[in-house]
């Protein structure tokens, strides 16, 4: 590693005195850009946008920069269904400025400027800073290009080892070569899709089998991988490169390195080697001079020291290959060219050093839980007791392979039932979605996602390598530690209670359990009235479904105006039920159960009376329509078939108009349970104080009871 003397004397080579700086192109670019990104960071929305139509006069520079804001800022906002949300834009530390302002400036230089001022200043630049990684990540011999992105780096490796194996008509291959690859799912993607772009045929693409060990899920098995390669030069395939993991994003799993470097070696095989452990190799110095870990690296230098925008590093073995068939662009390395000499050895060093030291701080609260499952390149994996500090494992360990196997760059862990070794039950999924969404929502500076092993199921993965906010403060650890506490004990006391609930159940006939999909909670259960049950064909009907779906939404209605503890859920089978979320050890269980019961008693003793009540109008509204249309008979029989004649009836009203005894109306008394006549109410209207009430009304002759 060089020290920072020798760092200044790189520095030197190209380094302009600042009286030549001030007015110059450099810091007016620089000052611009600045403008640009203090106008978004104060997010002030232009009202002037983009057209489709290109403007038939010229517009200002101010008034484009506007229009592109406006863009930005509006493409910020989401919907969500009570307006539109903005969201936060990314906050820029002046390091970030920094990298993004030697973008302009490299274009600058490249573009701008005269050939034969560019090919010299870029050259300084470029050997400057290859001597500086080359000498921080212990890459002997290495040639270096940047890319944007992971994909362009795989893609210009595989050309590299292609070159080496075939010489100058690499790409005139009749049949492509083999490409195996560790199976790592993200690294298996990008491989993939690399290999499309280059034009290989997806089939030249092998995933190295896993080891059958459930707690290394994407380890790669040499051995397959051994016979996969004899298997290959036996039907006269060429095997060409091994991609492998130096500590994965997800999973921060390590593929064992010094072995691979040995089977590559004897099968003339070009090693690739990626993954945030690789930063380890910043740390520290050996004494002993030792050989490369691989042929080739790729180092992500902006998430490793929190810098936006530099560009993804690959570096590979001179020895091997020309780096003319690369078409590198040596300006892309003026990024890591400023950003490194801004931040200096020292403080690069401490910023990758302090993510190893967040990963073993998470670890030191997490093993204290026998209910975690932890997955990481520790001794503790193994069972052995690791205290050392990532300072100690610094200093202890004397080869760079022991070094990179001893530090975590990520942390997975896992809710698991007592003594599981294979995949937790999806129920144990849910636990651990609830677990992972609580802390992510609780505590946002904790460097953690959710995500989904195949061999495990869900886990809860700690990244400070690959999510750049961190824990920073003793309050922080503080937090986190106690949000840990509590919510661990809220799992155990839930899934010790989802044993029992079964049971406690059992005692109270008209509950039932209800299984329910994506549910991390306690469990549901739904209230069926006991006549129901033991009568087969009371739910056989839609409508009697419809009548137990609104009886359980009462019940949940009144249970929530007492506790928000309750919620409205739906079984697998459709209906509606009583959902019960996570429980703390000092909940009464069978309280709430019992709660569920005595307020499902009421709601169907006051159900019974609302259906007793509609039973009585609807016999009443029938009795009160066979009265009057008997009446209304009796009526046409009284006054003569003729008068209800079209046209002749008119003329018999007309000559002998009918008597006034119109038909009479009926009311409907709820409480005697009669239909009476309305000739009554008509006789007392003008009585005021006999209006009291109804029911002391005696019956007339023509009021009904109803049978």
């Amino acid at each position: 590693m060089s020290s920072p003397d020798a760092v200044t004397e790189t520095k030197s080579d190209v380094q302009v005195p600042d009286h030549e700086v001030e007015h110059s192109p450099f810091v007016d670019l620089s000052e611009q850009f600045n403008y640009t990104l203090d106008n978004l960071d104060n997010n002030q929305l232009n009202t002037q946008l983009t057209s489709h139509t290109l403007p038939l006069g010229s517009k200002t520079f101010c008034d484009i920069l506007a229009s592109l804001q406006t863009l930005v800022l509006s493409q910020n906002k989401k919907e969500n269904g009570e307006g539109y949300e903005e969201n936060t834009l990314p906050v820029l530390q002046d390091l970030d400025k920094f990298s993004l302002t030697s973008y302009s400036l490299s274009y600058y230089i490249s573009h701008c400027l005269p050939n034969e001022q560019t090919v010299p200043v870029l050259s300084l630049v470029n050997k400057s800073t290859t001597m500086w990684i080359s000498k921080l990540f212990q890459f002997s011999n290495c040639g270096a290009f940047y890319t944007e992105n992971m994909l362009l780096s795989y893609e210009r490796v595989i050309l590299l080892a292609m070159h080496r194996m075939f010489g100058p008509e690499y790409l005139n291959l009749s049949e492509f070569p083999i490409v195996y690859c560790t199976p790592d799912p993200v690294l298996v993607g990008t491989i993939k899709r690399t290999a499309l772009q280059i034009g290989m045929n997806e089939k030249c693409v092998q995933i190295i089998p896993s080891l059958s060990n459930v707690l290394c899920p994407y380890k790669a098995d040499l051995g397959a991988l051994e016979t996969i390669i004899t298997t290959d030069v036996e039907n006269h395939r060429k095997p060409l490169i091994v991609f492998a993991r130096a500590g994965a994003h997800v999973t921060g799993q390590m593929d064992d390195i010094v072995n691979l470097k040995e089977l590559c070696s004897k099968h003339n095989i070009w090693l690739h080697l990626s993954g945030d452990n690789l930063s380890a190799l910043a740390l520290t110095t050996f004494k002993t001079k030792s050989t490369n870990l691989a042929d080739s690296m790729t180092l992500t230098p902006s998430i490793w020291l929190n810098i936006s925008a530099l560009p993804v590093i690959t570096l590979f073995d001179k020895q091997y290959t020309s780096t003319d068939i690369l078409n590198i662009y040596k300006s892309k390395c003026l990024p890591i060219w400023t950003c490194f000499q801004a931040l200096g050895h020292d403080a690069l060093v401490l910023r990758i050093q302090q993510k190893f030291e967040i990963c073993q701080r998470i670890h030191s609260l997490v093993k204290r839980y026998d209910c975690l499952r932890i997955l990481c390149e520790t001794n503790d994996q193994n069972g052995e007791s690791n205290e050392e500090t990532v300072a100690e494992i610094i200093a202890n360990r004397e080869n760079i392979p022991d070094l990179l196997h001893n530090l975590s760059s990520c942390l997975v862990i896992q809710f698991v039932p007592k003594d599981c070794n294979q995949r937790v039950s999806p129920y144990y999924d849910k636990l651990n979605s609830w677990l992972g969404q609580v802390l992510e929502r609780e505590i946002p500076e904790a460097p953690l996602e959710l995500c989904e092993i195949e061999t495990l199921g869900v886990v809860v993965t700690f990244s400070p390598f690959t999510v750049l906010n961190s824990l920073v403060t003793e309050d922080d650890w503080e937090t986190f530690s106690i949000c840990l506490d509590q919510h661990i004990e809220i799992l155990l006391a839930t899934v010790d209670y989802k044993e029992k609930l079964t049971g406690l159940i059992a005692n109270l006939p008209s509950l039932e359990y209800v299984e329910i999909d994506d549910w991390a909670g306690l469990g549901a259960v739904r209230y069926v009235p006991q006549l129901w049950k033991s009568s087969d064909q009371q739910l056989a009907t839609d409508q009697a479904k419809q009548d137990l779906n609104r009886l359980n939404v009462r019940i949940v209605q009144q249970l929530r105006s007492i506790d928000a503890a309750f919620s409205l859920g739906e079984g697998s089978d459709g209906l509606a039920c009583v959902r019960f979320g996570m429980v703390t050890a000092d909940t009464d269980v069978a309280e709430l159960l019992s709660l569920v019961q005595s307020t499902g008693r009421k709601e169907e003793e006051s159900t019974k009376y609302i259906d007793s009540m509609a039973e009585l109008v609807k016999k009443g509204i029938e009795t009160a329509t066979v009265d009057l249309k008997k009446e209304t008979e009796e009526k046409i029989w009284q006054e003569g078939i003729l008068r209800h004649v079209p046209v002749f009836g008119n003329i018999v009203n007309w000559w002998s108009p009918p008597a006034k005894n119109a038909v009479k109306g009926r009311w409907l008394d709820l409480e005697a349970g009669v239909v009476r006549s309305t000739e009554v109410i008509y006789e007392k209207k003008a009585q005021v104080e006999d209006s009291e009430g109804n029911e002391n009304v005696p019956a007339a002759p023509e009021d009904v009871p109803m049978e």
